[in-house]
Formats: structure tokens, sequence, C-alpha cells
């Protein structure tokens, strides 16, 4: 198996890393694009994800630990990812011994083969800005 399963509605979708989720889920050309371009992508596919939902999007600037955290946060890709999570968009499990967006969060008492990191969004968001 995979480091990362991604489960949208019926689809399941693994990957090894973090660069070939963001390639598929996001844009296949993510990594060739302009910073503006990266931006303007992100910012499409967050509209595309919350408008039926009334969810605020936050474009951050910079990193930083004072958000909200009832909103999309976009930031980058990972704010972007982790939006995602946080608002049940999609499923996203790691491997335990990843270390992808694990790495964020405590893991000393997880005795399973994969993490459901939907469950530790807001937390790996907060950890990750603050850096």
């Amino acid at each position: 198996m995979e480091n990362l399963i991604v489960i949208e509605g019926e689809e399941k979708y693994q990957y090894n890393n973090i660069k070939s989720l963001i390639e598929n889920f996001i844009n296949k050309n993510y990594f060739n694009m302009s910073k503006e371009e990266k931006e303007k992508e992100l910012e499409k596919k967050a509209v595309a994800n919350t408008w039926q939902s009334n969810i605020k999007i936050v474009k951050l600037e910079k990193k930083t630990s004072d958000f909200d955290e009832n909103s999309f946060i976009l930031y980058d890709e990972i704010t972007y990812i982790l939006s995602m999570l946080k608002f049940n968009k999609i499923i996203l499990l790691e491997k335990t011994s990843a270390n992808i967006f694990g790495k964020y969060i405590n893991k000393q008492n997880i005795e399973d083969n994969y993490i459901i990191i939907n469950k530790f969004a807001n937390e790996i968001m907060k950890t990750y800005l603050e850096k």
C-alpha cells in the first residue's frame, strides 16, 4: 500500500508522496507554475469546493498562528489540502510511518497502520503555519 490514500466520494486514490498527491489532486503542472499561477489555481479550486457550503475563504500572505479556524485557509498547497480535510471534502489516510502530515502530530498512542489525517487537520494546520 502507498503512503497516502485519498477518498473522494466513491473514488479512492493512492500516492507515495505529497508531490504526487499535489500533482494528481490539484494540477499535474502545479510545480511548473509561477507563484501567481499557483495562487490562482488554488483559489479557483477553493471556490469550487466551498461555493455551496458558505465557507469563508481566507488567503494568508505569510505563516501565522492567528487565523480563523472555521475558514478555508489558502496559503499554499499544504493549507489547501488541510482545508479540504478539515471540511471533509476528501478523506486522507496516511501510513503511520510516512511522516508526511503525521510529523505534525503526536503519534505516540497510535497503533494503527494508517492515520485518518482529517481528525488532526486543525492541529496540523496550526503547527504548520507556526513554523
